[in-house]
């Protein structure tokens, strides 16, 4: 099978399971925020009357142990509520619980919709500080940064940095703020499911610098978890940007000799139609350096257009056409056979005619004539 979308169900089942393990930790996991927000009392109406506060009310039904079903049945209700009245006391009321420092877990999970928004919270606060986003996304991004001024907890950095993304354009400033979260040792030893989620913010940004922190993160032999959430990243951050990302894998010695067979593929997704990614592999595959197990690894994917689908908080990622694919291949088909006839390429001839073979076969396929209906 070829370029058949991997879901984050199937992924899950081989990695051994780790999402289950993520969702479960969420579930029992002890909020402790700390974070300071400026509060300011509810602006007053035309009628000088101020709305009940709605959250209160709320808070109290959580320390009642509801089951699942009650708690998303609340949190519709208080939604519906938050909308209703003026905006300045929806997010006034908000500020204000979250300068308490109060919050109660939720039993949910951390579960992303395909628009960014949640559709489970594991903590009261996360379920304020994504309702926030739809209400006033200036004022969610505002609360945001206040958050990520003092270690709260990674489900609610991962949403503050949402929140900061969707309403605002500051790069550096999510890149720098997401790495702090990936590398807090306490959020690194003990993954929540934001944690993990939080990832994405990188591929947002196109953060090809944090390549060195990704790389790192792979090698880690000792901890899957990390290592996964890394190699997803990268393995996005290549698509995004194929140049930066394959010139800085060139130079990575340590990466390649940890996980030689991964940098391989990664190299397998360049589009050889563009000329200086043409240049990158060809130097990659010229390289002699490179060991038959890295040349097989690269024929063996090669042209690499496979992709893992999940919701994430911030990117959206387009699935490409058959006919983008039947280009594609037919133009690297041509490449790759000029290189076959080069003496340049004698020491890789074997995985050159492998790929050429595959690509003749796939484009056989997309240009055969369909058969005229039987009569």
């Amino acid at each position: 099978m070829r370029r058949i979308p991997i879901t984050l169900a199937a992924l899950t089942l081989l990695a051994t399971g780790l999402l289950a393990v993520w969702a479960w930790k969420a579930k029992t996991r002890n909020p402790s925020p700390t974070v300071a927000a400026s509060s300011s009392p509810p602006a007053k109406t035309e009628s000088s009357k101020l709305s009940a506060d709605p959250i209160s009310p709320v808070m109290d039904f959580l320390g009642g142990a509801p089951d699942a079903t009650e708690v998303q049945n609340k949190f519709q209700e208080l939604k519906r509520s938050l909308a209703a009245m003026p905006k300045d006391e929806a997010v006034a009321f908000i500020r204000q619980f979250f300068a308490s420092g109060n919050d109660r877990a939720t039993g949910l999970s951390f579960e992303i919709n395909g628009d960014g928004l949640m559709k489970e919270w594991p903590t009261f606060r996360t379920f304020l500080l994504d309702a926030l986003l739809s209400i006033d996304p200036a004022a969610a991004a505002a609360l945001s940064r206040e958050i990520l001024t003092t270690p709260t907890t990674a489900d609610e950095w991962a949403l503050a940095l949402r929140n900061i993304g969707r309403a605002e354009n500051d790069p550096t400033f999510l890149r720098s703020k997401a790495e702090e979260l990936i590398t807090n040792p306490a959020w690194q030893a003990d993954p929540s499911i934001g944690y993990l989620n939080a990832f994405d913010v990188l591929v947002h940004v196109d953060a090809t610098g944090s390549t060195p922190l990704l790389s790192s993160l792979i090698q880690r032999k000792d901890r899957r978890d990390l290592a996964h959430a890394g190699f997803l990243t990268l393995d996005r951050l290549v698509q995004r940007q194929p140049v930066d990302e394959l010139t800085r894998l060139a130079t990575d010695t340590a990466l390649q000799q940890s996980r030689p067979e991964m940098v391989a593929q990664q190299f397998a997704r360049a589009d050889l139609r563009d000329p200086a990614q043409q240049t990158l592999v060809k130097a990659w595959l010229l390289d002699p350096a490179r060991k038959p197990t890295e040349l097989r690894a690269f024929a063996g994917v090669y042209p690499n257009n496979n992709q893992f689908v999940s919701n994430n908080l911030l990117t959206r990622q387009a699935a490409q056409t058959g006919d983008d694919l039947a280009a594609h291949d037919r133009e690297a088909l041509t490449v790759l056979t000029s290189w076959q006839n080069d003496p340049a390429f004698s020491a890789v001839k074997e995985h050159l005619t492998a790929m050429v073979s595959r690509l003749n076969g796939f484009v056989g396929t997309r240009t055969s004539p369909t058969p005229p209906p039987a009569e």
